[in-house]
């Protein structure tokens, strides 16, 4: 949207690809035009991988504090960070064949690494385990085989699992209607 948009009080979104900081700047931008044009309420349909931690924590603080009503929308994968950007709505939707998938944060070592680098590095990945942990289990309730699985290999949720979990609160398409503003962040 742009400052001359034609002020609308609903408008549906797509963001799709890793999350980064060029992704965070675009969401930024375009979430403070939303804003400034009076938008009352936001259907956000994501679909990612993940990406970097940092810039989904971000994400997740800005769209949660948004002064609109947010649904989100997975219609076919969110995965890793990308989950704890979608647990941001207060209304959450996902298309039947969609799936979610959590995991403990990873580090990749692309050079020689001393002890002391790996240390910081363990110390790093039990922080960002922590942050998403506590956004997941504020909005996720998962029997605790499940959280077990968790603990140690990827997780992969379906849309039905994610509605009994209450990471969903329905099995829905996204689906802007015809005439909607509708943009691709």
């Amino acid at each position: 949207m742009s400052k001359n948009a034609k002020k609308t009080p609903e408008i549906y979104a797509t963001l799709a690809g890793r999350i980064d900081e060029v992704v965070v700047q675009r969401v930024f931008n375009q979430m403070a035009d939303a804003v400034s044009d009076g938008v009352k309420s936001l259907h956000l349909m994501i679909q990612s991988t993940g990406g970097i931690i940092n810039d989904g924590i971000a994400l997740y603080n800005y769209l949660r504090r948004l002064p609109m009503d947010i649904t989100t929308y997975n219609s076919g994968t969110v995965q890793s960070i990308a989950v704890s950007i979608f647990l941001a709505a207060k209304k959450r939707k996902a298309s039947r064949s969609a799936t979610f998938m959590i995991h403990k944060a990873t580090f990749y070592a692309g050079s020689p690494t001393t002890s002391f680098q790996l240390g910081a590095a363990t110390q790093s990945l039990k922080v960002d385990d922590d942050r998403i942990e506590r956004i997941l289990k504020e909005c996720i309730r998962m029997p605790d085989e499940k959280w077990e699985v968790h603990r140690f290999v990827d997780l992969f949720i379906t849309a039905d699992e994610a509605l009994q979990y209450g990471l969903i609160d329905e099995i829905a398409d996204f689906a802007p209607p015809a005439g909607a503003t509708l943009i691709n962040i």
